[in-house]
């Protein structure tokens, strides 16, 4: 096989993955259309607790320049924004593990036992005993 036919083959999947992303991607419109037309409920994505928790102390962490005590109270307070069943008591605990989990996760480096040998160079000397 020649490289034109392999470019003209990863075109054609190229074309055929996109073809099939518009297709679902209108056929989906069309069904949010039709289904909110008929007066129904269109089914949504179901974010647990935990999960909203991460991405919001993620979120907090990458885009506020803020203390930790306030990262932890934009998130708690944007948590009890998506999930207004929840107490403040209960948010402020799901980010605290959060927090906690994202500590655990950091890896920290381990210090190895071995010194480090400065290297020698070859002395004129050194040459001399071979």
């Amino acid at each position: 096989m020649s490289m034109d036919q392999i470019m003209n083959y990863a075109l054609i999947v190229l074309i055929i993955v996109v073809a099939i992303s518009q297709g679902v991607s209108t056929a989906l419109d069309f069904y949010i259309k039709k289904m909110a037309a008929s007066g129904k409920k269109v089914p949504e994505q179901v974010v647990t607790v935990k999960e909203a928790s991460d991405a919001l102390y993620s979120q907090a962490n990458k885009l506020l320049d803020l203390t930790g005590a306030e990262k932890k109270s934009w998130a708690t307070d944007q948590l009890l924004k998506q999930k207004p069943q929840l107490t403040k008591e209960v948010a402020a605990g799901m980010i605290q593990k959060s927090y906690d989990d994202a500590q655990k996760e950091k890896v920290t480096p381990e210090k190895e036992d071995e010194t480090a040998q400065p290297i020698g160079f070859v002395q004129p000397e050194d040459e001399k005993n071979d």
